[in-house]
């Protein structure tokens, strides 16, 4: 998948599913190509390692499911018995229904609100991942107040996750039926995409496999195996070389 939008006024372009990328001809000053089997070095890239867990959803669902921490699966089963409704968007209603995204976006800024932190999410982003086709939102909701939302791109092949945003830090909900639905709906989505034909469930990234901090931790309970591989940011022009550049010496200098 190939997209391309501005920030800060230059035109930047995003691949993903390295198969998928590889077929585009990128124009923008920059593009951040991610999921790369190798790193890419040189004048004109700037490459990360990135850490994430990923399930096989080729597996069957009961080996899935018992590679689920086993209190994992039981607030699950608690979930299973309590008044919720989940939803699916796929893309083409993401672009009918402007609200959905919006109701994401809200939630994520609310998030970081309460930490103090102004994070905004990118709405050109998200609509040129809608426009791809790529773009997949699960909700779930208790008395039509939408608890958990999760957001990932897919290709059909494989799915990552972008966002998983809670409606629980305002003190409006209670914070344990929050944590048994955002539980829940993870592995709703993984039967989702399982039943879809997916063979790969991405986790979106955590930050270190051998030292985890609580965020990782939580996505280790689900049974993924870690991987890791390198985000290359890189100059096709040669503004977008020249600014890689000062990136590199920005770093050095830091």
């Amino acid at each position: 998948m190939y997209i391309s939008y501005k920030k800060h006024g230059i035109r930047i372009g995003q691949g993903w599913f390295e198969e998928e990328w590889k077929k585009t001809k990128p124009c923008p000053a920059l593009v951040l190509f991610h999921g790369m089997k190798e790193r890419e070095d040189g004048n004109d890239a700037k490459t990360e390692r990135f850490h994430t867990l990923t399930n096989d959803l080729s597996l069957s669902e009961e080996e899935l499911y018992s590679g689920i921490h086993k209190n994992v699966r039981y607030e699950i089963r608690k979930n299973e018995k309590e008044p919720m409704e989940i939803r699916v968007f796929e893309a083409q209603e993401l672009l009918r229904s402007p609200e959905r995204l919006q109701e994401l976006e809200a939630m994520y800024e609310a998030l970081y609100r309460s930490k103090g932190m102004n994070q905004r999410l990118n709405h050109e982003q998200l609509l040129c991942y809608a426009k791809t086709g790529a773009l997949v939102l699960t909700q779930v909701l208790s008395q039509e107040q939408i608890l958990v939302i999760h957001s990932y791109l897919t290709d059909g092949n494989q799915t990552r996750l972008l966002h998983s945003v809670s409606e629980f830090r305002d003190g409006t909900c209670d914070a344990s039926l929050v944590a048994r639905a955002n539980k829940r709906l993870h592995w709703e989505d993984m039967k989702l995409f399982k039943e879809r034909g997916v063979s790969l469930y991405d986790w979106g990234g955590i930050s270190d496999p051998d030292h985890p901090n609580g965020i990782d931790a939580f996505k280790m309970k689900f049974g993924g195996k870690p991987l890791t591989y390198y985000n290359v940011l890189k100059g096709i022009t040669v503004l977008g070389r020249l600014g890689i550049r000062v990136m590199k010496l920005k770093n050095k200098s830091a």
